[in-house]
């Protein structure tokens, strides 16, 4: 059975990108499955226990993971991988996932790591939108809260809020007193892919950097599918989602 761990930033097409794997036959990808268990260092546990579940499933026994259903597309993967007549593949895409890549390869040495980058200024645009409205447009104007979400804080301050599930699954760094929000994004950002680019260098078989843009066009999906499920008939589909945001 192939394993598929996506990557990247975060704002950066992972949805469209477990959106794509889904419509593979017998293939059941999942999306930020449970954020509230993990955590940028020290969850080896959790992503242990995922990869047993993962192997449980691949010897034909219950079909059980640990998830946070709150979200409603969680609930939809959970649903796909009970009506799969027969699983070929599991996964999971989250960037909480690219320190964990050599653990994930010792358990599972057949393991794929597909990332997808975003450009830096449409990432870091899209990110402080995120944590700075809430998603919330009110009259074709975004409302300001009383707080902005900042992830990267090593610990609480005041002006920023916490948000419990989320804090932790990213890296924690000082910056400079007055910083703005998109500093921290910034930092981030390169932090993320210089160690995204280490890893890819390591292990080149497993792990493979993709374009944003690539998700956009049939060559460029197809390359995507192929490095992830390597060997299969591929379905095509214009997974691209969250345009714009």
């Amino acid at each position: 059975m192939d394993v598929v761990f996506g990557l990247g930033s975060g704002r950066c097409g992972t949805t469209s990108l477990a959106a794509l794997l889904n419509r593979q036959p017998g293939v059941c990808c999942f999306h930020e499955l449970a954020p509230s268990v993990m955590a940028w260092e020290g969850a080896e546990a959790t992503v242990g226990s995922l990869l047993r579940d993962f192997r449980q499933i691949a010897d034909g026994g219950e079909r059980w993971v640990t998830a946070d259903r709150v979200v409603p597309d969680r609930k939809q993967g959970l649903e796909r991988l009970v009506s799969l007549d027969r699983v070929t593949a599991l996964g999971d895409v989250a960037s909480y996932y690219l320190p964990y890549v050599a653990f994930i390869l010792e358990q599972v040495p057949h393991a794929r790591f597909p990332a997808l980058k975003r450009d830096r200024d449409e990432t870091v645009v899209s990110f402080a939108r995120k944590l700075t409205d809430h998603g919330v447009e009110v009259k074709r104007r975004w409302r300001q809260p009383k707080k902005i979400r900042n992830h990267w804080l090593p610990a609480p301050q005041k002006g920023w809020e916490t948000d419990l599930v989320w804090d932790k699954n990213f890296p924690a760094f000082e910056l400079p007193q007055g910083s703005a929000l998109e500093d921290y994004i910034c930092r981030y950002y390169d932090l993320y892919y210089a160690k995204l680019n280490e890893t890819a260098a390591a292990w080149p078989e497993h792990v493979r950097v993709f374009g944003l843009d690539q998700m956009t066009t049939e060559a460029g999906r197809r390359e995507i599918l192929e490095f992830c499920l390597p060997g299969r008939a591929h379905v095509d589909f214009d997974a691209h989602l969250n345009k714009g945001s």
